[in-house]
């Protein structure tokens, strides 16, 4: 998807002015209910419509079991997005963690980057237990 930002020299609202969420019963949903294709679409949404310039916010996204970001900031006169990078390596990764009353008409940026920073403890402990597993597997089997 971003890359195509890319090779066809697209813009982030023009790449993704199909992804809806026009519902007014998404509006009100806690983003935390929802699945990671409405939630990617409420971000999204919001970026491209409510997010104040000079700004910029993390947009995450999983492809193929494997999770990715990219920055996706207001200079003041266009939206622009960093090139894509992999956040983790853990199965099954965590995206965003919301707060209970998070919903669209709400969302902010500090709350968005909240959810990230959230996300990544959660994903730093899976890191962890995965490789005590690993280093569990190879003291027993000396």
């Amino acid at each position: 998807m971003f890359q195509d930002c890319y090779k066809n020299n697209s813009t982030f609202k023009k790449t993704f002015c199909w992804v809806g969420f026009n519902k007014a019963t998404k509006l009100s949903k806690p983003i935390k209910d929802m699945n990671k294709e409405d939630e990617f679409s409420c971000i999204a949404n919001w970026i491209m419509h409510k997010m104040p310039k000079r700004e910029a916010v993390t947009i995450r996204f999983e492809v193929s079991g494997q999770a990715y970001q990219a920055k996706v900031g207001h200079n003041g006169q266009r939206l622009y997005v960093n090139k894509p990078i992999l956040t983790t390596v853990v199965s099954e990764p965590t995206l965003y963690v919301w707060q209970e009353e998070e919903t669209y008409n709400g969302l902010t940026a500090d709350k968005i980057r909240s959810a990230v920073q959230r996300a990544n403890l959660i994903n730093r402990q899976k890191e962890q237990k995965a490789a005590q597993e690993i280093m569990e597997m190879f003291t027993r089997s000396e």
